[in-house]
């Protein structure tokens, strides 16, 4: 008997956290100290010698660690969020390119900001290309790029040039 429905043969040409390409890239990994899962594709801070978490409106551009990078090596819950689990190693890309969407439109070459936000809990670890205030409030990323244009909430690639 074949195979009948359910069965998907076309994917997303990318995914958040995805590595864009075959370049030189660094990647460390990181312990998830933070209380919730960070969603794959958002950018981290360091939090101790071994620690990442999202960003607070009191980090700065000197706290940023990398993006989180995609991985299919855990079991999740429907109700989970997809991504670096609280008290969980994770893949964290420090250098190269990779998959992240963008909170506005964004074009290629522009600068990148992680957003940190005004404290309220939410946007912090997206990534834009403005400063942004209160909610949106950034932190630009020395070194860092968008090196493909996406509208607001799609996929594009950003070019990290950074330590580990």
């Amino acid at each position: 008997m074949p195979v009948q429905g359910g069965n998907a043969i076309d994917h997303g040409i990318a995914y958040a956290g995805m590595a864009a390409d075959g370049q030189t890239s660094n990647d460390v990994s990181k312990l998830n100290t933070g209380s919730v899962n960070i969603p794959y594709g958002y950018g981290v801070v360091s939090d101790g010698d071994e620690g990442a978490v999202l960003p607070t409106d009191a980090s700065t551009a000197a706290d940023f660690v990398g993006i989180v990078k995609r991985e299919l090596n855990r079991a999740y819950t429907a109700s989970e969020v997809f991504g670096a689990q609280v008290d969980r190693d994770m893949t964290v890309r420090t250098a190269g390119a990779i998959y992240a969407t963008a909170r506005v439109a964004v074009d290629k070459d522009d600068p990148v900001y992680l957003v940190v936000g005004d404290g309220t809990g939410t946007n912090q670890g997206q990534f834009s290309n403005v400063i942004g205030a209160a909610a949106t409030l950034g932190v630009l990323v020395p070194g860092a790029k968008w090196v493909s244009s996406a509208g607001a909430g799609e996929l594009a690639k950003i070019s990290l040039v950074i330590g580990g």
